[in-house]
């Protein structure tokens, strides 16, 4: 055999026990890896404290995520208990109400109503006022929602749809009437009460509201107008609600809605003639 010959057969041979030792090598890595793997996770996936940084985090994570969980479900049994215990508080306020002024209400007398303690009482409230006031403001936020979608159509004093008929609708306003029919009670307190501020509140809201609206568009002389036709209308539109509650609302929902709407679009016309000059806001 030549020289060059037996080099390469050694070559070639050192090669090969390089490689196989090499691959040995990465065999015993790869098995002490999986082995290490092994050894660092137990129980479902828990990992020991070997590995700190990654272990610590795949410990602590479904720990959290559990204590998470538990005050979640907390929280919403709590706001379950606290709707509930408001809840009966305003029915049996609204009950006595119908009975006598606010004044002459006693905390024991509304929480032996509403079947509740008067340290519970003292938890949400302060005293009678205090839950009044509270019920009011529950209320004021759906009618000053009403009353913004009333106005939400910038090139018209009124949200104003016409059906299929051709009959001019005010969705909103029907609203307001479907609200009262529901919870009629309640309404008599907030219209009849005198130390509710709901109404005033209510009105003020919607001549800030319509007031807000017309002032960039119309000059002073045109906006007194406006002025007077939204208190001609609020007053008319709580007259007309106040002689429903008081003859025991002998009427649908739909037919004192049908005479209101008409009362509000037919003195539109009360605007016209100050408003043909102007424009911007159109009137229908």
């Amino acid at each position: 055999m030549s020289n060059s010959a037996t080099i390469r057969k050694e070559t070639n041979r050192f090669s090969f026990r390089w490689e196989t030792a090499s691959n040995t090598g990465r065999n015993t890595n790869l098995r002490r890896s999986h082995e290490s793997n092994e050894q660092t996770t137990f129980n479902g996936g828990q990992p020991f404290m070997n590995n700190k940084r990654t272990s610590t985090t795949k410990q602590m994570a479904p720990h959290l995520t559990a204590e998470k969980q538990m005050k979640e479900n907390s929280r919403k049994r709590d706001d379950r208990r606290t709707r509930r215990t408001v809840g009966a508080l305003q029915k049996s306020l609204i009950k006595l109400l119908l009975k006598k002024p606010l004044r002459d209400i006693t905390i024991t007398e509304l929480t032996e109503s509403a079947d509740i303690s008067r340290t519970t009482f003292y938890l949400h409230y302060t005293d009678i006022n205090d839950l009044f006031s509270s019920l009011e403001d529950d209320i004021y936020r759906r009618f000053e929602k009403i009353i913004h979608e009333s106005l939400v159509d910038s090139s018209m004093i009124l949200h104003i749809e016409v059906d299929k008929s051709g009959i001019v609708q005010l969705p909103t306003l029907y609203e307001v009437f479907k609200f009262i029919d529901d919870n009629t009670d309640l309404c008599i307190i907030l219209l009849t009460n005198p130390d509710s501020t709901f109404l005033n509140r209510i009105w003020e809201e919607g001549r800030t509201t319509l007031m807000s609206k017309t002032a960039a568009t119309h000059d002073r002389k045109v906006n007194r107008a406006f002025e007077y036709y939204y208190y001609t209308i609020a007053n008319g539109v709580r007259g007309l609600i106040e002689h429903w509650l008081e003859t025991g609302m002998k009427e649908s929902v739909d037919e004192v809605y049908r005479i209101s709407t008409d009362y509000i679009v037919h003195n539109l016309s009360f605007l016209q003639r100050e408003s043909t000059q102007q424009k911007g806001i159109a009137l229908t």
